[in-house]
């Protein structure tokens, strides 16, 4: 702290350049790690079988009119087979069957294409928007029992409608640009700067990105508006919300000649 409000005594330009890069940066790594870890990327990891390591990879969201793969990663073991027990989620359908069968298998995932070779099985895809399968995974050995990949933890798997370019890039860009902001305003509040402006730009890129762009995206792609309090649990939706009570509070706390610097480093 003592190193950064001197560097910001004796060289204010160099010190503003850098806490821009530091917030981008850190942008950056949310993105990558959001994206790495949210609830649409494939489920992907291995196990054990007495005939070696299965490895696989599960989507776990899916365009309307594209069937869902479901997906063990070559080099499977000689004599594994495998199945998949699936059913629409929250239905009082019956469990049915699919046997995984070898062959390549190929989905598109954040604009890019992929293929896959291995063992697989293509479930039919949903024709409702927010639809969803729940399913489980079952491999065996000759002179073994078949055993769930996830024990007894279904795998859910989300339909959604297509997104136009026109709706999701500019969703996409506006957000990138609220946690850019809300990074840089923090890091201003930690070297006890003037951050007021900033928090002016936060706030109102995070209304633009999460409140206006974020539900129009999440119209096209699960013919909901908000699916956060008071109408949902969701927890995108509840996340953002929270985000911006902090944030109204501190721009609460810092109105007029008022400046309260500790409720900008909550709300970051």
């Amino acid at each position: 702290m003592a190193v950064l409000k001197k560097m910001a005594e004796s060289h204010p330009v160099l010190l503003n350049i850098v806490l821009w890069i530091i917030a981008v940066l850190l942008t950056l790594g949310c993105f990558t790690y959001q994206d790495k870890t949210g609830p649409t990327y494939p489920l992907e990891g291995s196990i054990e079988t007495a005939n070696g390591t299965v490895t696989f990879k599960f989507l776990r969201s899916e365009n309307i009119g594209t069937d869902l793969k479901v997906m063990l990663v070559d080099p499977v073991p000689e004599g594994v087979q495998a199945q998949v027990k699936y059913r629409r989620f929250r239905s009082h359908d019956e469990w049915a069957f699919m046997p995984m069968k070898k062959g390549s298998f190929e989905f598109t995932r954040r604009g890019r294409s992929e293929s896959v070779s291995g063992v697989g099985a293509e479930l039919p895809s949903l024709n409702v928007r927010a639809g969803k399968y729940e399913f489980f995974v079952y491999v065996q050995t000759p002179g073994s029992e078949a055993i769930s990949i996830t024990r007894d933890i279904p795998i859910y798997a989300r339909y959604k409608g297509a997104v136009p370019g026109y709706a999701l890039l500019p969703h996409i860009f506006v957000i990138f640009l609220s946690m850019i902001f809300a990074i840089r305003t923090t890091l201003e509040a930690v070297i006890d700067g003037s951050f007021k402006w900033m928090l002016w730009a936060t706030l109102i890129s995070l209304l633009l990105g999460a409140f206006i762009l974020g539900p129009w995206v999440q119209w096209f792609a699960f013919g909901v508006w908000w699916s956060g309090v008071p109408f949902g649990w969701d927890w995108t939706d509840n996340k953002v919300l929270l985000e911006l009570v902090f944030w109204l509070l501190a721009l609460y706390l810092n109105r007029g000649d008022q400046r309260n610097r500790w409720s900008v480093l909550l709300a970051g």
